[in-house]
């Protein structure tokens, strides 16, 4: 299936004025599933939500969800993985779509703590049954590791913009939700062959089966390994495992994976085999 064949599914299960972000993102995960090699794993429902605890940069210790979905992707040329932890967003009324200019900037709502964490990758604290290394987000050198997702409408459309968390600008700090802007200038440039900004679906979706989306894992880090590890035992888990191509996770340490997950720790896992076939 093509990547026009899966956007056209998604748009046609969706219902933008009835569902919410969680909906969205779960569709769009079936809609990609349905369309290539891939693997989900929904853990939307009676879960853990705010599986972290940091501190903000004022010292306040907060707590959060790491993100909605964690995306891995692999690729037959090294890197071989990529991730990134992403944050789904709806936003009803865009002011840069309202506006009617043709920039393509995405403005939308969001939690300051959620877009700090994930662009700023500080030491966590895992909530159980959530138990990452507390230097999981820190070990990335790229920030391609924290990223959103923003679904939106354009000419009555269903459309997604996707953004590294970095790359977002935030209007006010102190705001109970802060309007961030993802800046679509920034689509023409990548970092570590990484894009920045897509913001529509199907560049977004060409990125991903380009192995553009996510930031590389290094079978020779011990946190990049405890994450293939808990990608591969969730999806053993889910009982979706035999779905993937045999050597998904090869090079990488996965021998003394868990037989089975602690249920329901908030984090929902999409693997998707690139290129798209």
């Amino acid at each position: 299936m093509s990547v026009s064949s899966i956007a056209v599914d998604f748009r046609g299960h969706t219902s933008f004025a009835r569902d919410d972000e969680v909906a969205l993102f779960r569709k769009l995960a079936d809609a990609i599933v349905n369309g290539s090699t891939a693997v989900f794993v929904d853990e939307t429902h009676g879960a853990t939500k705010c599986n972290v605890r940091f501190d903000l940069t004022d010292g306040t210790q907060t707590r959060c969800e790491i993100a909605d979905l964690l995306i891995i992707a692999r690729s037959d040329r090294p890197p071989f993985l990529r991730a990134t932890f992403w944050q789904a967003k709806k936003v009803k009324v865009s002011n840069w779509v309202a506006h009617g200019t043709q920039d393509r900037h995405i403005d939308f709502p969001a939690q300051f703590n959620q877009w700090d964490l994930l662009s700023r990758r500080p030491t966590i604290q895992g909530v159980r049954p959530f138990d990452p290394p507390a230097d999981l987000l820190e070990s990335f050198q790229s920030a391609s590791i924290g990223s959103f997702g923003v679904f939106y409408e354009r000419n009555a459309q269903i459309e997604v913009a996707h953004s590294v968390a970095e790359f977002l600008s935030c209007s006010n700090p102190k705001a109970s939700a802060p309007t961030f802007l993802a800046n679509a200038y920034l689509e023409p440039y990548c970092m570590h062959d990484e894009v920045v900004v897509r913001s529509e679906l199907e560049p977004f979706l060409a990125a991903l089966f380009d192995h553009q989306i996510g930031a590389a894992l290094s079978d020779s880090t011990l946190q990049h390994q405890w994450l293939v590890n808990y990608a591969k035992a969730k999806a053993a888990s889910g009982g979706q495992s035999q779905q993937l191509p045999a050597d998904f996770f090869d090079g990488f340490n996965v021998n003394q994976v868990l037989d089975s997950m602690p249920d329901r720790d908030g984090l929902s896992l999409l693997l998707v085999d690139t290129p798209l076939s």
